[in-house]
């Protein structure tokens, strides 16, 4: 019996978990101030000691067993896109819980662009079967890469406007989180093969895990640190489409999980990309929250609200 159901389930609850506490993590970090768009050590410090940040990084680490299960279950090239889904649903949270204004018409347009695209792409790809154990030096050389191409990118832009500075820091951390997802897909490989201790008895279990750290930790410090800056006009849009970019090009080359070429599929891809950022940008959209001011409203993206309660 196929597992690919149930990992697309433990899939989208994934996601239904990460949209919740990302709107948690951008309140308690933005706090609805109008950024000036550096990042401040002090400022993420005492944001991070916050309730309602330490209950929102709460729901991440169960959102992050869930993915966890779902690459157990299923390829990567078909679980780690359904993260796009963290932008619809945060556009909900953030309506019930958190005061914003009703969604609009353009906010059902995007969202459907969101989730049309993720199907379509998901009905592209089709069964795309078991991938292969990654080479441990391919590993090593994806990880190094990505970690020094990812600092360089963030260093070139740290003096530049918030919106470029946000966008660059959500691409890398797409890449980051996108690289884990694959990473973890290769480490369910070893444990269903040999147990769980075989990701401690190995070369090339060590490379794997060592990476998921290191580019997860990464991955949330430049997330917290893009809620800072403000900008997620910018930031999400970038990361939510860098992520399953990057674990779909690597699934396909690292773990080589198939997937289809063709000049049409490449096409199709291309265009459930597009509708996918289309609609991440429509939503990442300041908007005004219910009976707020306007100044206030132009640091409130769709899905997430700058009022705190302390």
């Amino acid at each position: 019996m196929s597992m690919i159901p149930l990992a697309i389930g433990l899939g989208v609850a994934a996601a239904v978990v990460y949209g919740a506490s990302t709107v948690g993590q951008h309140a308690a970090v933005h706090r609805g101030e109008q950024s000036s768009g550096e990042v401040e050590a002090r400022h993420l410090l005492r944001a991070i000691r916050h309730p309602r940040w330490l209950l929102a990084f709460g729901g991440d680490a169960v959102g992050f067993m869930l993915q966890v299960a779902a690459l157990s279950a299923g390829p990567v090239v078909l679980v780690q896109p359904l993260t796009v889904l963290i932008l619809p649903v945060a556009l909900v949270v953030g309506y019930l819980f958190f005061g914003q204004a009703r969604p609009r018409r353009g906010d059902l347009l995007g969202c459907a662009a969101v989730v049309g695209g993720l199907a379509a792409f998901l009905a592209l790809v089709g069964r795309p079967g078991s991938g292969h154990s990654a080479n441990t030096e391919r590993v090593a050389a994806t990880v190094g890469f990505l970690l020094v191409a990812g600092t360089i990118a963030c260093l070139a832009v740290s003096r530049t406007r918030a919106v470029v500075k946000g966008a660059v820091f959500g691409a890398v951390a797409g890449c980051f989180f996108g690289t884990v997802g694959v990473l973890i897909d290769g480490a369910s490989d070893i444990v269903a093969r040999r147990g769980l201790e075989a990701l401690l008895d190995s070369h090339r279990a060590l490379v794997t895990l060592f990476g998921i750290v290191v580019l997860g930790v990464s991955g949330i410090v430049l997330t917290q640190a893009s809620f800072q800056i403000g900008k997620l006009a910018a930031t999400l849009p970038a990361n939510l489409s860098a992520d399953p970019l990057t674990a779909v090009v690597l699934g396909a080359i690292l773990l080589r999980e198939h997937l289809p070429v063709g000049p049409w599929h490449l096409v199709g891809y291309a265009l459930c990309l597009a509708a996918v950022v289309a609609g991440a940008i429509r939503l990442a959209q300041p908007v005004a929250a219910a009976g707020a001011p306007v100044e206030a409203a132009r640091t409130q993206p769709a899905g997430t609200s700058g009022r705190m309660d302390t």
